[in-house]
């Protein structure tokens, strides 16, 4: 009896465990097409940059100089690029009327795509970068100005002159450590710039491009990436290691006085690699080892995209691959692509939609099912082993029984009475 005991109890215990298990069950929110390959051999892919005028279009670049440009909406349309360089290319921006692009890399690289005729070529006085490993490239709102950055934490302001001459204002009087990320606003003068070690500066275009640090340097936190595509709210979010988003509140008319909180996203197995913008107050993080992480600026909110073990489970090959970038395409964010450093471009989009009404119902009715099931065969089970509580069930059972014969037996009586007494009268 006491073996049947903890078997009755157990069998409850499952069945509960069951419901649970389906419900904390959670996937990735997109599902991933097949790649498209740009090439039979490893690129070594650094970055990607959406923009375009009319159009969405795709800058992609990295070893040796290479550069390509996709099709937004169908990445399979390609041209193919000649940049006037064979350096590693680390970042790019599109200048906000979507017509050209800066592309900038190792040993002071900084060259300018041109949408018109698709050519590429280094900006004239560039030079003056010193041949820096240039990290990071982003223009202001009003598309007057576009700042850079990289290793030793050296930074300018660029702009190009009457006579077609690049001016280049330094930033910073000393050395600190390396830029890792800027991203401007597109409404307000204000520009976001992430560090190896330094903490987040803002820079304010209004103000001879000031720059004012704003903290984020503790415990020793390295920011990888930042982005300010937050049309509504004044905010950036920078990506940093450990799991680390940064939540900058800009400050317009006080900059200097603009905040940084750090949040650590729990749950996160992988380390943060690029941030891309999604959409507008929406973007995309890649991570190491391969998944995506969707980030609502908005909302301060955190979801997985794509996660690594739906990678890992349909081609793990891919699973080895190191993400570079992604983008949301403008008709329909939560359909784009991502691109890996080999040179994999692969599409993402919403599983097959649903009836959300009906899936609740069902839920709901499932919920009912197992509220009525799980107590019943609880209470069964305990009934089936308690020979006391079998006593008093069938004691209770057999009284019922005899008291509804009895009653029964009196009704028959009564009606016999009733019948002699009619034919008397």
């Amino acid at each position: 009896m006491a073996n049947r005991g903890r078997v009755a109890c157990g069998l409850p215990a499952l069945i509960l465990m069951s419901c649970l298990c389906t419900i904390v069950a959670a996937e990735g929110a997109v599902e991933m097409e097949n790649p498209i390959w740009l090439s039979e051999s490893d690129l070594g892919l650094e970055v990607v940059a959406s923009g375009g005028e009319t159009t969405q279009k795709v800058l992609i670049a990295g070893a040796d100089g290479y550069a390509r440009l996709l099709d937004g909406a169908n990445p399979n349309v390609q041209i193919e690029l000649a940049p006037t360089t064979d350096e590693t290319l680390r970042a790019i921006d599109w200048h906000p009327r979507g017509k050209t692009a800066l592309l900038v890399g190792d040993n002071g690289a900084m060259l300018r795509y041109v949408a018109e005729d698709h050519s590429v070529n280094t900006v004239s006085g560039s030079v003056q970068l010193n041949q820096i490993d240039i990290a990071a490239v982003a223009w202001n709102a009003a598309g007057s100005h576009a700042y850079v950055g990289g290793e030793n934490g050296w930074m300018w302001a660029y702009h190009e002159g009457e006579d077609g001459q690049g001016n280049f204002q330094p930033l910073v009087d000393e050395p600190a450590s390396r830029i890792t990320g800027i991203s401007c606003q597109d409404e307000k003068q204000y520009c976001a710039v992430t560090t190896e070690s330094d903490g987040i500066a803002i820079i304010d275009s209004n103000a001879n491009h000031t720059v004012y640090w704003i903290g984020g340097q503790s415990e020793g936190r390295v920011w990888r990436g930042v982005s300010c595509a937050e049309p509504v709210f004044n905010r950036c979010v920078a990506i940093g290691d450990g799991s680390a988003i940064g939540l900058i509140g800009l400050s317009i008319n006080n900059p200097d006085q603009s905040t940084i909180f750090t949040k650590i996203i729990p749950g996160i197995s992988g380390e943060f690699t690029h941030i891309n913008s999604r959409g507008p107050s929406q973007a995309l993080v890649t991570m190491a080892p391969f998944q995506v992480m969707a980030w609502d600026m908005s909302a301060g909110e955190a979801y997985e995209w794509i996660k690594n073990e739906e990678v890992v489970a349909s081609s793990s090959a891919l699973a080895g691959e190191r993400l570079v970038g992604s983008w949301g395409t403008t008709d329909n964010p939560n359909v784009g692509f991502i691109v890996t450093s080999y040179g994999a471009v692969i599409g993402f989009h919403p599983p097959p939609e649903t009836n959300v009404w009906t899936d609740s119902l069902i839920s709901y009715l499932l919920g009912i099912v197992v509220l009525i099931v799980v107590p019943g065969s609880v209470m069964g089970l305990i009934f089936m082993n308690s020979e006391t509580l079998q006593k008093k069930y069938y004691a209770r059972r057999n009284a019922k029984r005899e008291a509804a014969e009895e009653a029964r037996i009196e009704k028959e009586k009564a009606e016999k009475r009733a019948a002699r007494k009619a034919k008397k009268s």
